[in-house]
């Protein structure tokens, strides 16, 4: 019986630590611990910080609030109602935020006045539910950028995870350059589309918003894949997967868009900046790299 019992205690504590190296997903068998919420993206990760930018630079003044959907997944059991759950704005200890090589002051987001959330309801049935924020447009965030950093509360039904926050940026002004078409912060190296400037931003977004006339069915699917202003967080890959927009992302290989971007994007954009703008920058048909970066003419790069 002792060498039974002793048996049974090793199996369990084996198949509990090789659970929690699966990323927490041994809270999923554990039902006498309360139902967790947390915001994730891309692979499973719950200790982690999330933030995405909600810009209305790329508008026009008639876009007064734009809404951004966030996912709230469930880690334990489904239930047959729907469940609400709540979260705080926490104040956001960064004084600064660098986009794109411009720095400006980031103040706490105003409820009312910076942003509206939606309902915030764990569906029945569902593992996942959704948080709409409505972003507003106001004259402090032309200079400011206003910071929202939810985070799950405790309540009876549901707890979060320690270090697991979602933040939106909210901004106006000049627009900043997007991760997916600058290097890094250090390296200001732009291959695929060149020196990054506001107005070549909107030339972009212009002819892949042209897409519409063009072929309507291809730029519905583009919408859905890279959002209507290229900003969605991820795209689905050619063989399913998800893949994230950084820098590149047009032209990967896994990207099931890839020529469409080059022959109705890419290439287009290059054409008008050479011929019209000459002496800009530096237009090659050569490799370049960080070190002697230059604009490639798309049709050589690809």
């Amino acid at each position: 019986m002792k060498r039974s019992f002793l048996f049974d205690t090793a199996l369990l504590l084996a198949v509990a630590a090789g659970a929690v190296s699966c990323g927490d997903t041994w809270l999923k068998y554990d039902t006498s611990q309360k139902n967790k919420l947390y915001f994730t993206e891309g692979p499973l990760n719950l200790d982690q910080y999330i933030s995405t930018d909600i810009s209305f630079a790329i508008y026009d003044k008639t876009v007064q609030e734009i809404q951004r959907k966030v996912p709230v997944k469930l880690l334990g059991t489904v239930s047959d109602r729907d469940r609400t759950f709540e979260v705080a704005a926490i104040h956001d200890t960064t004084t600064n935020y660098i986009s794109g090589g411009v720095q400006r002051e980031l103040v706490d987001a105003v409820e009312g006045e910076d942003y509206t959330l939606g309902e915030l309801v764990i569906p029945a049935g569902e593992v996942e539910g959704e948080i709409v924020v409505t972003a507003k447009r106001s004259e402090k965030i032309l200079t400011k950028t206003a910071s929202l950093v939810l985070q799950i509360v405790e309540t009876d039904l549901f707890e979060g995870v320690p270090r697991n926050v979602f933040r939106v940026l909210i901004s106006d002004g000049t627009p900043t350059c997007p991760i997916w078409w600058r290097y890094d912060a250090e390296n200001e190296w732009y291959m695929y589309l060149g020196n990054f400037t506001p107005d070549k931003y909107r030339k972009v977004l212009e002819f892949y918003h042209g897409i519409e006339d063009t072929n309507p069915s291809l730029y519905k699917t583009m919408v859905e894949q890279f959002g209507e202003n290229i900003d969605n967080e991820h795209y689905t890959t050619t063989t399913g997967g998800q893949a994230d927009l950084t820098m590149g992302f047009m032209v990967r290989s896994n990207n099931p868009q890839k020529l469409a971007w080059v022959r109705y994007v890419l290439c287009p954009t290059f054409d008008y900046y050479k011929e019209n703008f000459p002496d800009a920058e530096v237009y090659t048909d050569k490799s370049v790299s960080v070190t002697t970066k230059g604009w490639r003419d798309p049709a050589y790069n690809y």
